[in-house]
């Protein structure tokens, strides 16, 4: 009787996991999951220029972010398009909430636009965004060249080894031009990083026999979003 009793408790065990497994839960039964449990953020703005750009191991989202952590807490993909976005249940302890690029790991990479948020349960935040270029070489250019490269290239009307990357000039000066640096090099060739100054400059030790050495600019997450551009660049 008692090895019955054992086995009919197993078997229940058994089967409540299996339901559960089913069900794909992953949080508790009695968990709160109405919207009004957290913030609800309505982004509104027009995006262009993402279209399929994002499909090799990083996503435009709209995130919720804490304060010193680089990783979103929460996130929702957003394309082309000029529609309401609407991220729910997003915890009032976070501090930011921001269009930004992240990778598969939901880590930022880069921050198209943001706001600082201090919110409560059931609280509605309106996100204006404006007119966004979200494609992947305009992230570059305005969070990447304009923030770190131009001081040497192009914003003091000095243009170091011939190169401006000021944000109306960059992309002429970069793909498919030849390098002055490298002989037989571009500095950028389209579908190919290893062949691209550009991304040797600051992923690799090339640089470090020229005048200033250029590999401890960006970090490795910044270095792979440039490489997965210039891959992804079709010649024109």
């Amino acid at each position: 009787m008692r090895h019955t009793v054992i086995i009919n408790v197993l078997a229940f065990v058994a089967a409540a996991f299996a339901t559960a497994c089913d069900d794909g839960r992953i949080y508790p039964v009695d968990a709160d999951l109405s919207d009004d449990n957290g913030m609800r953020v309505i982004m509104t703005g027009t995006i262009t220029g993402a279209g399929t750009a994002y499909e090799s191991g990083y996503t435009l989202a709209l995130a919720a972010f804490d304060d010193g952590n680089e990783f979103a807490v929460v996130s929702k993909t957003v394309g082309d398009g000029s529609e309401a976005v609407e991220l729910v249940n997003v915890s009032p302890s976070v501090s930011s909430i921001e269009l930004c690029v992240i990778n598969s790991l939901r880590k930022r990479i880069a921050t198209l636009a943001s706001i600082s948020v201090s919110g409560s349960a059931g609280e509605r935040v309106e996100f204006e965004i404006g007119d966004v270029d979200a494609s992947p070489f305009a992230v570059i250019n305005h969070e990447i060249f304009s923030t770190t490269c131009i001081q040497c290239h192009g914003a003091t009307g000095h243009a170091a080894a011939g190169l401006d990357l000021r944000a109306e000039e960059a992309y002429g000066m970069l793909v498919g031009v030849a390098s002055t640096v490298e002989n037989g090099m571009q500095r950028v060739c389209p579908g190919d990083a290893a062949a691209s100054t550009l991304w040797r400059a600051v992923a690799t030790d090339v640089s470090s026999s020229w005048s200033f050495h250029h590999n401890n600019l960006l970090t490795p997450d910044r270095c792979g979003f440039i490489e997965n551009w210039i891959n992804n660049t079709q010649d024109d």
